[in-house]
């Protein structure tokens, strides 16, 4: 201000004094630039009030609740930010892009207008004028779409109308209501989709036997989860004396019920997914299908889509045949029966030799299928995972690890192998294909984790493999990059800080996607590869089988019926990626709210944990057990400051990604899922 003041009264200066003045305005101009940033980001609102900007590059910017304008959560926003010791702290100037205006809460009425309780934080409240509530009654769960501000006005209030109603059953507990409505989750069916599945579940199987392969005599089983109410693959083997072997894959048949555009198949594409909870699963199909008709249930007959595969003796494919069938499977078992016999820990789960025979047969295909994968470039990370036990009441009495065993890789390995080989099938038939893609990972991101694999001393010569085959890889050669990241992740097998190591590896990747077009996939290191396995609870697998029967009905499909899936499969693609995403998050949330529940016994207890990020707010830890993770804010840390986000620094100490760590559970919130700590 000095400064100025004398530029504007020169009268009594000399021009060498002038010059000197200038030359300091123009550094201090300089220096204010280097202060001020301006950046480009994603507005997140948090239920404290206040907001950060991510940017594209990963920085974060403090945004105080009245410098938001008239930015709302999930806004991509322009922000002028300085720089201070906790990171950077900004204001919004300006909206680029808005979100989706949808919000989901609870509708409530006064005498006036309707206002909604959102479950999201939200910076003022939302008015429902008479007339735009849709027929909705006080307490009901309603999804709303809101109409922005002006721009440049910041408005006090903002108003939105109901665009429907959530139905839900009254008993679910509040943790699960919450993720529903946060998610835009649907637990029930409406009534005409319903009324079709009855009636289309009627299947007349001596008419379908005329024009289908009759299996039933063929040794079939399946293999799930202990808690498991649907069953959507059947898997046998034949085993020949050169050492070559016949793997039979048996899919329901989901297709044959669920036809394109009727209301099923609108209601199946709407929701994509089934969402696996602790105590329920919301089915992408009704259960008298998901669970009833199309279930793979033992000793009935059912209609399935069959896969054979001609193995050689090292886990080569030398044919394959895709065909319509009925099946009936021999038995029902479970990974928690198979597991432990498969390792010698316990007798054998089913008094049927042949039964047990297949069991062996199958696990040793599986070794040799994990083996060349694995030789090809396939990464295996083995994370464990993580469980809920609930009791009768549905409270949490336990959260913990459960590790992958040789039941779940048998099944797993005929499941890669099937989609591989369907894959490779239809491309072979010049066919449309819906592909399940993962796309190599950006160099820039494999160097940043070789900077955090540094830091956690993971062995520096495998660090430089990977640093080497990054600078050289090609988008047609990624098997270099697959091998050197395989590599660091089995360096530390059974150290503490195996799981946050993989989970950083995790971090560099891509996340995998369905596309109409073949990107190839790069954490399983296949050319060719697609999503067949699972139509009961994957909407992609159903599209495969549609895609499927038309080729097989007529040796191959014409350039118009090609056409006609190539741009169907391109909204598909973009609406089943988008679903993926939200079923994960839905499921990571209630997940979160579960653990919360869980560790509020155990506030002002220690537990030992790895520092797994640092943030300009804190550090996160995640405790080792019970897997849990949680927040020692800067607040709590005392006289500490942050260093690049890499470090935090505490007096003369320094704490750093994948240190292991004391800290004590300070507090809980169970509606929000936050468990705070500090260091013991």
């Amino acid at each position: 201000a000095f400064i100025e003041y004398l530029t504007y009264n020169t009268t009594s200066l000399n021009t060498s004094t002038f010059n000197v003045i200038i030359k300091k305005k123009q550094a201090v101009n300089k220096k204010i630039l280097e202060i001020l940033l301006k950046a480009k980001g994603t507005f997140h609102l948090t239920s404290k009030g206040f907001a950060f900007v991510v940017s594209n590059d990963g920085k974060e910017f403090f945004i105080p609740p009245n410098k938001f304008s008239t930015a709302l959560d999930g806004d991509f926003v322009e922000v002028i930010a300085q720089k201070s010791k906790k990171g950077f702290r900004g204001r919004v100037i300006s909206i680029i892009k808005r979100a989706d205006l949808s919000i989901q809460g609870i509708y409530k009425k006064t005498k006036e207008y309707g206002v909604i309780e959102p479950y999201k934080p939200f910076p003022c409240p939302i008015i429902v004028p008479f007339g735009a509530e849709l027929k909705a009654k006080n307490g009901d769960f309603v999804v709303a779409k809101i109409v922005p501000p002006k721009k440049g006005k910041r408005a006090d209030s903002l108003r939105a109308c109901v665009i429907r109603k959530l139905n839900m059953p009254q008993n679910i507990k509040d943790d699960l209501r919450a993720i529903v409505i946060k998610h835009n989750l649907s637990l029930l069916f409406p009534k005409e989709v319903e009324i079709e599945a009855k009636e289309l579940a009627k299947i007349d199987m001596e008419s379908e036997l005329k024009h289908r392969r009759d299996l039933r005599n063929r040794l079939l089983f399946t293999i799930d989860s202990i808690d498991a109410r649907d069953f959507d693959d059947a898997v046998g083997i034949e085993k020949y004396p050169d050492g070559s072997c016949k793997l039979t894959v048996a899919i329901a048949d989901v297709s044959y019920i669920v036809q394109e555009g009727s209301f099923l198949d609108q209601e199946a594409f709407n929701r994509s997914f089934s969402v696996y909870f602790p105590e329920t699963t919301i089915p992408m199909l009704p259960e008298i299908i998901s669970n009833g008709v199309m279930s793979l249930r033992p000793d009935e007959d059912k209609l399935a889509i069959v896969v054979e595969i001609e193995l050689g003796s090292k886990g080569k494919i030398l044919n394959c045949n895709c065909f319509e069938a009925v099946i009936r499977s021999k038995a029902r078992l479970t990974y928690e029966e198979v597991g432990p016999f498969l390792e010698g820990k316990t007798p054998s789960p089913i008094n049927d030799a042949e039964i047990i025979e297949s069991l062996k047969e199958l696990n040793k295909l599986a070794e040799i299928l994990y083996r060349k994968r694995k030789k090809m470039g396939s990464l295996d990370f083995d994370l464990p995972e993580i469980r809920i036990a609930l009791d009768s009441a549905g409270e949490v009495i336990d959260v913990f690890k459960r590790e992958r065993d040789p039941s779940q890789r048998l099944i797993e390995e005929a499941m890669l192998i099937a989609n591989q080989a369907v894959c490779e099938f239809l491309k072979n038939k010049k066919s449309p294909v819906l592909y399940r893609i993962h796309e190599t990972p950006a160099k820039e991101d494999l160097f940043s984790f070789c900077i955090t694999a540094e830091q956690i001393g993971l062995e520096k010569n495998l660090i430089f493999e990977l640093r080497k085959a990054a600078s050289k890889s090609t988008s047609s050669d990624t098997k270099p990059i697959n091998i050197a990241l395989q590599n660091i992740a089995d360096s530390v097998r059974g150290d503490p800080i195996e799981r946050f190591s993989h989970q950083q590896i995790l971090r560099a990747l891509r996340q995998a996607k369905y596309s109409e077009f073949n990107a190839g996939h790069f954490g399983l290191g296949f050319n060719n590869y697609l999503h067949f396995t699972s139509p009961i609870r994957r909407y992609p697998d159903l599209i495969v089988h549609r895609i499927l029967k038309d080729v097989l009905r007529s040796s191959g499909l014409s350039k118009k019926d090609s056409a006609k899936w190539q741009k169907k499969l391109k909204k598909i693609a973009l609406q089943t990626s988008q679903k993926e995403r939200t079923t994960d998050a839905a499921m990571h949330d209630l997940l979160k709210l579960k653990k919360a529940a869980y560790m509020k016994r155990y506030i002002g207890e220690t537990f030992s944990g790895i520092v797994s990020s640092i943030l300009s707010f804190g550090m996160f830890v995640e405790i080792v057990n019970p897997p849990v993770d949680g927040l020692v804010s800067l607040e709590d840390l005392g006289y500490a400051r942050i260093i690049e986000n890499k470090c935090i620094e505490i007096k003369k100490h320094h704490i750093a990604l994948g240190d292991m760590v004391q800290v004590k559970i300070k507090s809980v919130d169970v509606q929000k899922g936050f468990i705070d700590l500090i260091l013991a």
